[in-house]
């Protein structure tokens, strides 16, 4: 099975307003000049990117671990099976580059508008890369459907098909390899960009420590999708887990009513909670299995979505 976590980590927009305060020396140089506007910038193109990547990898996620899978065993065999699929990969709206609406849009195939010129000349080409991927899994997708509804592969036993979903391999290992390169690169970039945003935060202990978690649950995440991994390599980060859980209680909660995001941060840890809980299940049954993978995914996602909902 090939398995492919969601990524969709914001950093939120409560993080980005403060405006009066001028960026250091060290930070300035990531930017295109030196108001706390740069920053901002940034985290926009980043969340915008993260937007986009939301929906994108969704979609290819869901083909890589439903459809693909029955039309390979077929092209392998060369035989139609009674495996139902359900050309659902890809059915809503297409994720969009340009992301976000009225002035707020924001492209994300001109990262020249928004970052340093250094910085922006290194993510563009990945960037393309990733749209053009994912466009390109989609076409196949959508032709391997018309060629199995048609029934071709009775007229070339199945040739067509295996090109077809040889394509949709390559092509989704490209999204995910420069979506990937694109996160690493930006990385240090984002880190300075938020910490001089939440300089003087109100609740910049509680954000950072979600942050912080929730790398945390990204290593966890990384090892159950692997599947070479056993349940003895994930006992530390368990371990480290459940200790980021306990000491989310001493956070200021005070601070969190004042600005109105007790709970979502409470809800945030108690998706951390459900997570847990999860791997525990999987590591007293001794293994992770495929059930456990689509379990731990499914709340994963969630994590992602009540962390999004915290920071915005």
């Amino acid at each position: 099975m090939k398995k492919f976590f969601l990524s969709a980590l914001l950093i939120g927009s409560l993080l980005a307003c403060k405006n009066n305060t001028t960026i250091s020396t060290s930070t300035s140089s990531l930017f295109n000049d030196d108001s706390n506007d740069s920053a901002n910038n940034l985290i926009s193109y980043y969340n915008a990117v993260i937007e986009y990547d939301s929906n994108a990898s969704r979609m290819i996620d869901n083909l890589l671990n439903n459809d693909y899978n029955k039309l390979d065993e077929m092209i392998q065999a060369k035989q139609k099976t009674n495996a139902l699929l359900t050309w659902t990969s890809f059915i809503g709206m297409n994720p969009s580059t340009n992301v976000g609406y009225g002035t707020n849009q924001i492209n994300i195939l001109q990262p020249e508008d928004y970052l340093d010129k250094n910085l922006s000349a290194k993510i563009k080409p990945l960037i393309e890369k990733v749209s053009q991927s994912f466009s390109e899994t989609k076409k196949n997708y959508e032709e391997l459907k018309k060629y199995y509804t048609n029934e071709d592969y009775k007229d070339d036993n199945w040739t067509k098909g295996s090109d077809l979903l040889g394509k949709i391999n390559i092509s989704s290992t490209e999204y995910y390899k420069n979506r990937d390169e694109f996160l690493r690169i930006i990385d240090t970039s984002v880190e300075e960009a938020e910490e001089k945003i939440l300089e003087d935060h109100s609740i910049k202990e509680a954000i950072l420590h979600a942050k912080k978690t929730l790398k945390t649950v990204d290593e966890m995440a990384d090892l159950v999708a692997d599947e070479s991994t056993s349940i003895e390599a994930i006992e530390k980060t368990y371990t480290l887990l459940e200790k980021r859980l306990e000491s989310s209680k001493s956070i200021n909660q005070d601070k969190l009513k004042e600005q109105n995001k007790l709970e979502p941060f409470n809800s945030f840890y108690k998706a951390i909670e459900d997570i847990i809980g999860s791997i525990r299940k999987a590591k007293r049954d001794g293994e992770i299995s495929d059930a456990d993978y689509k379990d731990i995914n499914y709340k994963y996602s969630y994590v992602i979505s009540t962390y999004n909902r915290f920071v915005k």
